[in-house]
């Protein structure tokens, strides 16, 4: 008997904090009241759930949820459906980002959005992403564009009205300094500065010009009209406006390329550049070993594990071409060992 009792075990009370059987009050904060297998299943799964739901779906990643609705006609009710592309790009751009901190009771919604204008009025940077999530007006309402810190700098007036007095003075100010300055550019001292015998006035220079056309047309008359006569048996279909125009075409032609016989009187001459001077290859070959230099048993003697060479200054049996040109794409911390190819 007194070994059935000692195999059997009998059932022992389980301690929980607040128990009736504890002797203690006091307990961390750190100490669990219910363990967690005292939670049922169904309990655990809904509060999943919740948590699940709480958190927002803004990439679109999580599966769509069925849709209930039974209403057909989009005039009703229409079909949310989302565009990935615009999303993404109002996610990047910050449009979409949700609060984590809440906001400060001591400062209003309206005095941040008028010190966000004041920023960015300020700075010139903004208003999309960077200081908001959407996009406003950035002109400052205090008339921040009508002040300046230095009054000397010139600045622009965003007025738009001319019926005040200040607006009427800035008027007549403006008017008497464009006065003034008409005044001093036809004085006296002015007008004697200026060379009238090389200045051509707008009517002299078309004069001029009309003079030197009609020259031309009066010097080579008889080529332009061998030209025309040649044109007449090429084109016999053609008007004499379409004649005129094509003689007149060739006969310009002619005198550019006088012109520049007379510039370049030399035919076979290159005028190239001479692009050995800038196009030098500096490229180099530099030889090593990759082997180790170390005692060899079978030689008795010092020599390099890659190709048996007994002298350790030797030449070395692999190189690696080196480009002191090449453009070095290794970033800054590897600078040193750019334009750097190894060939076998």
């Amino acid at each position: 008997q007194q070994q059935q009792q000692q195999q059997h075990r009998f059932l022992t009370s389980k301690f929980q904090v607040g128990s009736a059987k504890s002797d203690r009050i006091n307990f961390s904060l750190s100490q669990k009241v219910f363990h967690s297998g005292d939670v049922p299943k169904e309990v655990l799964e809904s509060k999943k759930l919740v948590q699940k739901k709480k958190q927002s779906n803004i990439l679109g990643t999580e599966p769509q949820e069925w849709n209930q609705s039974t209403i057909a006609d989009p005039r009703i009710q229409k079909d949310v459906r989302k565009d990935l592309k615009h999303q993404l790009l109002k996610v990047r751009a910050g449009l979409m980002d949700e609060r984590t901190v809440k906001a400060s009771k001591l400062q209003t919604e309206k005095r941040i959005a008028e010190h966000q204008k004041f920023v960015v009025a300020m700075t010139g940077k903004g208003p999309i992403g960077k200081l908001t999530g959407e996009w406003f007006n950035p002109v400052e309402e205090r008339g921040l564009a009508k002040h300046c810190v230095e009054d000397k700098w010139p600045d622009w007036d965003a007025s738009t009205t001319n019926q005040t007095k200040e607006d009427i003075k800035q008027a007549e100010a403006v008017a008497t300094q464009r006065d003034e300055r008409r005044a001093r550019s036809h004085s006296a001292s002015n007008s004697a500065k200026l060379k009238n015998v090389t200045y051509d006035n707008p009517e002299r220079a078309i004069t001029k010009m009309n003079h030197e056309v009609r020259k031309k047309k009066i010097e080579h008359q008889d080529l332009k009209e061998q030209f025309k006569r040649e044109l007449q048996v090429e084109f016999p279909q053609a008007s004499e406006e379409r004649l005129q125009a094509m003689s007149k075409r060739l006969l310009d032609e002619k005198l550019l390329a006088d012109e520049k016989m007379n510039k370049f009187p030399v035919q076979n001459e290159c005028f190239r550049p001479d692009l050995s001077l800038t196009t030098i290859n500096r490229r180099y070959k530099e030889y090593h070993h990759p082997g180790l230099w170390a005692w060899s048993p079978q030689e008795e003697r010092y020599c390099w594990s890659c190709c048996l060479n007994f002298g350790e200054d030797s030449r070395g049996c692999e190189y690696r071409i080196k480009n002191p040109d090449a453009w070095c794409t290794l970033g800054f911390e590897r600078s040193g060992a750019s334009g750097v190819a190894s060939t076998r």
